[in-house]
This record gives C-alpha cells, sequence and structure tokens, in this order.
C-alpha cells in the first residue's frame, strides 16, 4: 500500500491529553488521506499519564500495524534497565531521576518491574530506527562520519552532539527528537529536524507531514491546533 503522508511526532513523555489533541490536528491537516505516523521514542517519564500513553499506542499498532511504528527512546532504555530482573541501584536512580517517578504514579505501582508484562513486553521490542526513501527517522541522532549501518545504540538513543551542531550529510535526512527545543518549535536544518518542543515542560507535542516525492517536511501541526505549512 502508498501511504500518501508520513506523520513523525516528538517526545511524548506522558502526555497523553496532547497527544490525542496532536492526532485530531493531524487528521485535519491529512485532510483524510491515507497516513503512517512514525512515534520516535520518549513515551514515559516526566508527564502525567504515561500509562495512557503507552496503552494506547499497544492498541494502535494491533489496529494498524505498520500504519504505527513506535521506535525506542532513551527513557524507554532507561525504564528497561531498571525493571529488569539484573537491574542495579544506579539503573533504578537513573531512571528515577529522569521522571520515572511520574509513570510509577500513573500506573499505581513503587517498583517499575511491577508494570503490566505486556507494557514492558512492548517496551522491549521497540526497535531504534525506521527508514524511508529519503528519511532516517530515530530518538537521538546519528554520529557524523560512521555509517548508517554502523551506528551504535547508545548514540542512536543519547547522542546530542557532534550530531546537532554537525552540518554533514547523513545520507538520509534525519529526523529526530531527545532534545528539548526551548523555542517551543520544531527546529529544521538542511541535514535534519528536531521535534522535541518540550510537551513536558510546557510546549506544544509536535508532529511534521512528509511525502514520499520531498525529502523536507511538507508542514507541521500541533498540539496547541497550529498548522503551518512549508
Amino acid at each position: 500500500m502508498t501511504h500518501s503522508l508520513t506523520f513523525a511526532i516528538g517526545d511524548i513523555h506522558g502526555c497523553f491529553e496532547e497527544l490525542l489533541a496532536l492526532l485530531a490536528v493531524c487528521d485535519i491537516a491529512g485532510h483524510g488521506e491515507d497516513t503512517r505516523f512514525v512515534f520516535i521514542g520518549d513515551y514515559v517519564d516526566r508527564g502525567p499519564d504515561s500509562r495512557r500513553v503507552v496503552e494506547f499506542l499497544i492498541r494502535r499498532q494491533s489496529e494498524q500495524g505498520r500504519r504505527c511504528i513506535c521506535l525506542r527512546g532513551n527513557h524507554e532504555e532507561m525504564l528497561i534497565h531498571a525493571a529488569g530482573r539484573h537491574r542495579s541501584d544506579r539503573d533504578l536512580m537513573n531512571w528515577w531521576g529522569n521522571g520515572g517517578e511520574r509513570t510509577l504514579e500513573s500506573y499505581g505501582v513503587d517498583d517499575p518491574g511491577d508494570l503490566p508484562a505486556e507494557h514492558l513486553a512492548w517496551v522491549q521490542k521497540l526497535p531504534l530506527t525506521h527508514k524511508d526513501q529519503h528519511r532516517l527517522f530515530v530518538h537521538a541522532g546519528v554520529r557524523p562520519g560512521v555509517p548508517l549501518s554502523l551506528q551504535s545504540q547508545e548514540d542512536l538513543l543519547w547522542i546530542r552532539e557532534p550530531f546537532l551542531s554537525s552540518p554533514d550529510d547523513h545520507g538520509l535526512f534525519v529526523v529526530h527528537g531527545h532534545t528539548p527545543i526551548t523555542s517551543g518549535r520544531p527546529d529544521l536544518r538542511a541535514n535534519r529536524l528536531n521535534l522535541d518542543t518540550g510537551a513536558c515542560f510546557g510546549g506544544p507535542l509536535t508532529a511534521a507531514a512528509f511525502s514520499s516525492g520531498r525529502r523536507a517536511p511538507l508542514m507541521f501541526a500541533t498540539s496547541m491546533g497550529d498548522i503551518v505549512r512549508l
């Protein structure tokens, strides 16, 4: 099936109401066309409704299959370690100190290992990247100068510099999040697009729409109701 539009959505971080609002705006912006959604990670922590976000995405994937692609973010990676059988105190404190306590509150449990087994299994199976003809979708970014096929998991989930300041063509246009943008607006460069507009810090949740015919985005949509065509 040919998907006429692909929407990429930035870091959700438990902001469930913002997610629903953004998806409604995407429906308007897409004029009911056949669409695919790529969620680029960080569904949990910091915001109030991690459980509702995860439940929603699991259900959406079950209903829509390859039209709903969910990638792993560094917060899912921290949760995997914090909930693991062989976790260390450092694993727990690292996750807790980065907003994990809000996730526990949303589930009504005191230990990440007590999250529903279905949810933990889903998180563990999340892929690191998604590619199409023109773009690489990934949570954090890539290391400049390293072939895409040789990128490390740590960089794909965690990198900031030297990726953010690099003008290099990475072979594919990189669509990412991970580093919150203080302006609350997506950061569009010649070689990449950052969609983390800080929803969990009071900013909007943002999506970018892409077509198969061009590398750069066609438009941005936000949970505030904005649609900006490029």
